[in-house]
């Protein structure tokens, strides 16, 4: 039997693994309903109830549990954001960060918990909710600063004239690349139809949307974008499509490549080491392909050495990789 210093060792890791848990629901309550902007200037649990109408035993729950968990300071009787909270708030990728509390809560949550059942073979639901659909395009834009400066180490991508973005989403990588590239014209292809529309938004807002064209429908079956292109992408959505589907993905998007064309994929992989690890992006990769799999039209995060096979059975003659954040976690697979 463990004796009681390795009794309270992994007693404690257990307290700090619900801990953990509950801090996300913590965390994302205190943005959807204001308590932590209200929290930039330091005030009392009851005063900050009153002044946003909310229960105050609840309210002073709330304090008293993230200020334990580091995510509150606090001085005398009164609350403010520590410094984890107000970064936050503040970071440049604030909304896909909240968009990330919002997945883990709405979805990641209900999937874990259907888990007993569902490996006992209960249906797995469909993914396709436009809500969920939008929450995980905005989570994916947490690397597209980094994205968008690794492009320029892929052969053929640093200087395209006419660009594909399969997938579009909402548009932000055809809008940062267009609004780089000033010479440059670009299709996007979405199969969501209020999707797309926000992705004409978003080209409007960057005041590129003369050079672009948003098209509605599945790149498997509707009918190709005229002419060539230089740059073909697949941005986080190759989960989308079946291993069985991804040698015809491949061969479709070859025939619309230019001579020197490159066919670019942006995924989150499988990466163990100690930088992943540092990051949270080892464990991250495990958790998003598992909830991937709790749905019956999503499938798992790609094996890179599967991609590469696709590959070149789809006709490339030349692939590659380069890494988007440190240990390659999220990385680039190209093909020539």
């Amino acid at each position: 039997m463990p004796g009681p210093f390795e009794s309270a060792r992994q007693a404690r890791r257990l307290a700090a693994a619900i801990d953990a848990f509950a801090v996300v629901p913590l965390l994302r309550a205190g943005f959807e309903l204001g308590l932590a902007e209200a929290l930039r200037t330091p005030q009392e649990p009851g005063a900050l109830a009153e002044r946003l109408g909310l229960a105050p035993d609840l309210v002073a729950g709330w304090a008293r549990m993230l200020h334990a968990q580091g995510w509150l300071a606090k001085k005398g009787d009164a609350y403010r954001l520590a410094p984890p909270l107000a970064w936050l708030l503040d970071a440049p990728e604030a909304a896909a960060l909240i968009a990330l509390l919002d997945g883990a809560v709405e979805v990641m949550g209900p999937r874990l918990a259907a888990l007993p059942e569902l490996m006992k073979g209960a249906e797995r639901p469909l993914f396709g909710a436009r809500e969920d659909a939008l929450r995980m395009a905005a989570i994916t834009r947490l690397v597209a600063p980094r994205a968008l400066r690794a492009l320029d180490r892929i052969p053929g991508a640093r200087h395209p004239r006419r660009i594909l973005d399969i997938g579009c989403g909402q548009g932000h990588y055809l809008a940062e690349l267009l609004t780089r590239f000033r010479d440059a014209l670009g299709v996007g292809v979405e199969i969501d139809a209020d999707v797309a529309e926000q992705a004409r938004h978003r080209l409007a807002e960057a005041d590129v949307m003369r050079r672009a064209e948003i098209r509605v429908g599945d790149f498997l079956d509707a009918e190709p974008p005229p002419g060539r292109f230089d740059l073909v992408l697949l941005n986080h959505n190759l989960h989308y499509f079946a291993p069985a589907q991804r040698v015809t993905l491949f061969r479709r998007a070859r025939g619309l490549l230019e001579e020197g064309g490159v066919l670019v994929i942006q995924t989150l992989v499988f990466t163990e080491g100690l930088i992943p690890s540092l990051l949270g992006l080892q464990s991250g990769a495990a958790l998003f392909d598992l909830v991937l799999r709790t749905h019956r039209n999503l499938h798992g995060l790609p094996a890179v050495e599967e991609v590469h096979r696709a590959l070149a059975e789809a006709g490339f003659a030349e692939t590659g990789e380069v890494p988007v954040v440190p240990g390659g976690a999220v990385r680039y697979l190209w093909g020539r």
